[in-house]
């Protein structure tokens, strides 16, 4: 008789623990599907968000290595080496690529401005202060080095080319006297990319 009474007295509890997980699940499943609810909304804002840069940015580097296709330098480059200078945003795109239909390979660095820019064939310029912008064209000019600016930033005299955010399509100015300065020769086809019509809805 004594070990029957033990023997039930060992059964009783996991029955009240049974009832406990009974009460407790259905609140951490509510919890969590309420946390998921709250984080959902801001991960999908944060991808719309990000995608107008990423599609900005694929444009820009479309832009840049067409325009250094139709560029030739005094001596011919089997490998065009793009520096980029400043606070760059609109430049995730321009990286390294393999040789092209022109045979041209393109190698892309992080350059500083007050750095010299004689290892570089082309400049990429994002946001400088004026100081190292005056002080970074004053290497370019006259050189055999292609300078190009980003959209939205400034686009200071003797820069060849300056690009432009249009619309849904990425623009630029021709400085054709800095080129000509420049001893490069840029094919008159170069001044057709700017006037592609951006995409169709």
């Amino acid at each position: 008789m004594l070990s029957t009474s033990c023997h039930r007295q060992r059964t009783a509890p996991p029955a009240l623990f049974t009832a406990r997980l009974a009460v407790v699940l259905p609140a951490l499943l509510f919890a969590a599907l309420l946390a998921c609810s709250l984080l959902a909304p801001r991960a999908a804002w944060a991808q719309g968000a990000a995608t107008p840069d990423a599609k900005r940015s694929a444009d820009v580097a479309q832009v840049l290595f067409g325009i250094i296709s139709y560029v030739r330098w005094p001596v011919n480059r089997p490998e065009v080496r793009v520096c980029k200078v400043g606070a760059t945003r609109l430049d995730a795109a321009i990286v390294d690529t393999p040789a092209s239909s022109a045979g041209q390979r393109i190698r892309v660095k992080i350059q500083s401005a007050l750095g010299p820019v004689s290892e570089c064939d082309v400049v990429y310029m994002g946001h400088l202060p004026d100081s190292e912008r005056e002080q970074l064209l004053a290497q370019v000019i006259g050189k055999p080095i292609l300078s190009v600016s980003e959209p939205g930033t400034a686009c200071p005299v003797g820069t060849m080319f300056c690009l432009r955010l249009l619309d849904a399509q990425i623009g630029f100015d021709v400085n054709l006297d800095a080129i000509a300065r420049s001893g490069l020769r840029v094919h008159p086809n170069a001044l057709q990319i700017a006037r592609r019509k951006g995409p169709q809805p």
